[in-house]
């Protein structure tokens, strides 16, 4: 732990990036307090506004403001220009000093010369600046004649480096710290004193990987709450805060990404869980990106990327030959783009038996960095195995009751997306609590009779933040033929069958079966699991 610099010798310049700090949104009353004292202020060789979280050095800018108390109130604002502070005071008191309060532009509300005798500001934001707050009295009480006055600012607060597990250019907000502080013009006194309030504070962000905030005096605070879109994000302890703390150790904050993973939970066996992937599985060759579809019923049909599929293609493919997670794991045909009909070239591990999930599990397109699913190989990603599929489609309990039908698993469903209807299946998770959504018309619950629940796109966005799972109805290919998009769904499992089979689930109009084979040359849809 080192100290903030108090006495510094750095010229007014940004740095980090830092944008212009915002000035105080306050309504200074006219006083009557008589004629004003126009008074300078010489803070020693520094100060802040620009605060330098690589050496806790901080520097002002034109435009800071010092809040100035004598006898027990507020008696006045001197604004920094070229070097000093300056401005009028209204009736100071020759037996008091001046009290000079640095706020860091933080926002003050209304306050009266003459009559305010304390207001409270509030540090939860500090997304474009540091807030530091600092106080000092004058190196004597006030005398009448004398406009020139001395002080060293000391800080009433700490900064504090955070350090997160991943780079991320997200916000960060830590929770359970305090928040507010009190300014009292009190006659001899340093009147800066956090509220209790505590609540969230969002830090700075010097970069991807280091980011800072200003905190108020407070204890060690336990596991608080840390908010990082698309990530679990936690933190043990921030340590307990003093006055003019530099804490350069950096608070650790752990981070399991959630980029992908839709929030309905689902039983696959007994005692697993898993949550699915918000999207088809989908593979652009010319980047050797994977990723997962934008929208649960977007797929790419009978477009380029799967009717002419190459190594050097940009358009995505998303229907995929038995185990082409493009790692060589030992078949013949191991690339997405793979279009051979030969039923041996696809033998995972170059084994005629073996599963997906196997050996090395490379042949699992679940292994691969997926850029919207976390983007990092090996991160959990998994296709089901066949009976997964099972369980999930007809052995489930849910206790969910919908259309009048207990345990509510699936049914058949058209999504009206604005610009077509999109015919798949609805899985629901295992809790469902939202009723009948606006916009949804049930069908059969179920049961495969073409009778399918009917949505709108508002309709389906309610379902799907209740969780709920859709399975496009993409068709297949083989070779470079497509056939059946947009009528039934044909979606792989991680299970062999036998020789040149493997397991899948046909998810169509009117026929769901969650345990079918087909030859492992044919492309069908890829829907990734993780476990919960």
């Amino acid at each position: 732990m080192k100290k903030f610099s108090t006495l510094l010798f750095i010229s007014l310049v940004f740095i980090f990036g830092l944008t212009q700090c915002k000035k105080n949104v306050e309504t200074i009353t006219p006083s009557n307090l008589g004629e004003a004292v126009h008074i300078t202020v010489n803070v020693d060789d520094g100060g802040k506004h620009i605060v330098y979280p690589g050496t806790g050095a901080y520097v002002f800018e034109n435009g800071d403001k010092l809040y100035v108390g004598n006898g027990g109130h507020y008696i006045g604002t001197l604004e920094y220009n070229s070097g000093a502070f300056s401005g009028d005071i209204y009736s100071p008191s020759n037996d008091d000093y001046l009290h000079f309060y640095f706020l860091g532009n933080l926002a003050t509300g209304d306050i009266t010369e003459g009559s305010t005798t304390s207001f409270t500001v509030n540090i939860a934001d500090q997304s474009s600046n540091l807030p530091v707050l600092s106080y000092a009295h004058s190196t004597q009480k006030y005398v009448d004649g004398t406009t020139t006055y001395g002080c060293i600012l000391l800080n009433k607060c700490g900064l504090v480096k955070f350090v997160p597990a991943a780079a991320t250019t997200e916000t960060v907000i830590v929770g359970g710290m305090k928040t507010t502080a009190t300014i009292s013009f009190v006659t001899e006194h340093e009147g800066i004193t956090p509220t209790g309030a505590t609540g969230d504070i969002t830090l700075y962000s010097e970069n991807k990987f280091t980011k800072w905030a200003i905190l108020l005096p407070q204890d060690a605070v336990s596991s608080p709450d840390v908010d990082i879109e698309d990530y679990n994000s936690t933190i043990t302890s921030v340590p307990a805060v003093t006055e003019n703390m530099y804490y350069t150790t950096g608070v650790n904050i752990a981070m399991i990404s959630t980029k992908g993973i839709l929030n309905g939970i689902f039983t696959v066996s007994s005692g697993k869980t898993v949550n699915f992937s918000k999207g088809n599985l989908q593979y652009r060759a010319s980047t050797n990106t994977w990723q997962f579809a934008e929208n649960q019923y977007d797929y790419v049909g009978k477009a380029a990327g799967n009717t002419a599929p190459s190594s050097t293609q940009s358009g995505w493919i998303d229907l995929f030959g038995w185990g082409t997670s493009g790692y060589n794991h030992g078949a013949n045909c191991y690339q997405p783009w793979s279009t051979s009909t030969e039923k041996s070239d696809y033998y995972p591990y170059g084994s005629n038996s073996a599963n997906l999930y196997n050996s090395t599990g490379m042949a699992d397109w679940g292994y691969n960095a997926i850029s919207n699913g976390g983007d990092v190989e090996k991160f959990g990603w998994r296709t089901l195995q066949t009976n997964e599929w099972v369980y999930l489609l007809n052995t489930r309990t849910t206790g969910n009751t919908i259309n009048k039908t207990d345990d509510a698993r699936y049914t058949e469903a058209l999504i009206n997306t604005g610009v077509t209807s999109v015919k798949g299946i609805i899985l629901f998770p295992d809790t469902y609590t939202v009723g009948t959504p606006a916009g949804v018309t049930w069908g059969t619950i179920n049961a495969s009779n073409n009778r399918p629940t009917q949505c709108t796109t508002a309709g389906w966005a309610s379902l799907e933040a209740a969780g709920c799972v859709f399975l496009p109805a993409a068709g297949y290919r083989s070779g470079t033929e497509i056939g059946m998009a947009g009528t039934n769904g044909f979606y792989w499992s991680s299970s062999n069958d036998y020789v040149d089979r493997a397991h899948y689930a046909q998810l169509s109009t009117g026929y769901i079966v969650p345990n079918d084979t087909k030859f492992k040359y044919t492309g069908l849809s890829v829907r990734l699991v993780i476990e919960n």
